[in-house]
């Protein structure tokens, strides 16, 4: 693994111009350093990828192919506003380097954790249109993104949003590949198709939807899009149920969602979002008397004593979660009137489930701070997962019902997002929601 871990070492000189500063993360795939453009004077952010050519017999799979498929889609994106872009690129007879724009103020997901994420009303119409820009660019260049989520969505010193991580993303129209990307951001027919594949451009709108959930709310509306998850089996009888969920949700934050998560892919519109965006006049009825922010804090917020958990990428073709064939969902009889499933809420917290940040009231368009940019470029550092031998995996059998996915009330306090990696020993990847099943098992 010596050829996949390179040891940081700080004040490197690279390719004569860029001068090593700091790690920003590492692992299996690479390392991602923070450095200087001596030429321009300004900071990157450098990707190190090792060639398969470079590793130990058996550990190619966690290695690129020779000509890097994301230096590839850089070049055919080309330069965007809202884009993470390609500055230069170089590699050695052993590793890829790939030197990427700095965004200062680090990723979303750690600024809604910090309570520093787009608060005012302006600001998240803001945030998300360029999103919608970024991923309507995208689409337009005939690339893909398929990993939509917090992590890979970067903030500029001067409060600009920019996609990153393209480490997942194609140039195919119609994939046959399941189960790719970030289970909580994941559209249902990812998961199951039925055989007859999916639209990456169409999931790729439905994520748009989850993250503006995690904007106001700091948290996902489901686990996983499939019938083992209660509330997701609501919304596919009822999309109306979200209200349920995030009782504090507007009528017109509804109405950009329908647009992003319709269970019929066919129907999701970026146009559509766009429009409703521009119509949105509150996105919490909590707006309609007082638009000071957005995400309802409770003075009672909970921590706990060890950090949480981020949600990592995958690619898993033999996880199963209980799939749920989303032609079902579309064909399937509607049910007259709407009940939530229902879930056990006996329980009693009393104890903080994350740390308070040192400032939670200001929103990261007005505050000049430093969050640091733990989730980097890449949730899985570049690798070409075209290119990776996956092996089938032990089917994985999860319970059907996770406390994170409790419907929520004002009276108990939600938890913030998370910053830990992941667990490698885990074939489905985790989020924030499974935190109170943790702690539950650990006492």
């Amino acid at each position: 693994m010596e050829c996949l871990k390179e040891k940081f070492v700080g004040g490197a000189l690279l390719k004569g111009r860029y001068q090593t500063i700091s790690p920003l993360n590492h692992g299996s795939f690479g390392m991602v350093f923070k450095a200087q453009d001596l030429v321009t004077n300004e900071p990157v952010a450098i990707k190190c990828l090792t060639k398969r050519s470079a590793c130990p017999e058996g550990f190619s799979d966690f290695a690129v192919d020779e000509k890097s498929e994301e230096e590839a889609l850089h070049s055919r994106l080309g330069s965007h506003d809202n884009i993470v872009n390609l500055i230069d690129s170089f590699e050695t007879d052993s590793h890829i380097y790939l030197v990427l724009e700095f965004c200062g103020q680090g990723d979303l997901y750690e600024a809604i954790r910090k309570g520093h994420g787009p608060l005012e009303t302006e600001h998240v119409r803001q945030f998300m249109l360029e999103l919608i820009d970024s991923v309507h660019y995208m689409h337009s260049k005939g690339v893909y993104h398929r990993d939509i989520k917090p992590e890979n969505i970067f903030l500029t010193q001067d409060g600009a949003m920019k996609l990153g991580d393209f480490g997942l993303a194609t140039t195919e129209k119609w994939s046959y590949e399941m189960t790719v990307g970030s289970d909580r951001y994941m559209a249902p027919e990812q998961f199951d198709s039925a055989g007859a594949g999916y639209s990456p451009a169409e999931a790729d709108v439905w994520a748009i939807g989850i993250c503006l959930l995690n904007i106001l709310f700091s948290r996902n509306p489901f686990t996983t899009p499939t019938e083992s998850d209660p509330l997701f089996l609501d919304y596919s009888r009822d999309k109306q149920s979200l209200f349920d969920v995030f009782p504090a949700m507007s009528q017109d934050t509804y109405e950009v969602l329908v647009q992003c998560m319709n269970l019929d892919p066919r129907r999701r519109s970026l146009e559509g979002a766009r429009e409703a965006l521009l119509r949105v006049v509150t996105f919490t009825t909590d707006d309609e008397d007082d638009d000071e922010y957005c995400g309802a804090e409770s003075p009672n917020v909970a921590t706990a004593n060890r950090e949480p958990l981020r949600t990592p990428s995958i690619q898993s073709p033999a996880v199963d979660t209980g799939a749920f064939p989303w032609a079902k969902a579309l064909h399937g009889t509607p049910h007259v009137g709407r009940q939530l499933s229902v879930i056990p809420d006996d329980e009693s917290y009393t104890e903080e489930l994350f740390p308070k940040s040192e400032a939670t009231t200001a929103d990261w368009c007005s505050a000049n701070m430093q969050t640091p940019m733990s989730s980097v470029y890449d949730s899985h550092l570049g690798a070409s997962m075209k290119s990776l031998a996956i092996k089938p995996t032990a089917r994985f059998n999860r319970s059907s019902a996770t406390a994170g996915s409790l419907p929520i009330t004002m009276a108990k306090p939600m938890p913030a997002m998370s910053m830990v990696f992941g667990r490698r020993q885990e074939a489905v990847s985790k989020s924030w929601s499974d935190m109170w099943d943790e702690d539950e098992e650990e006492e």
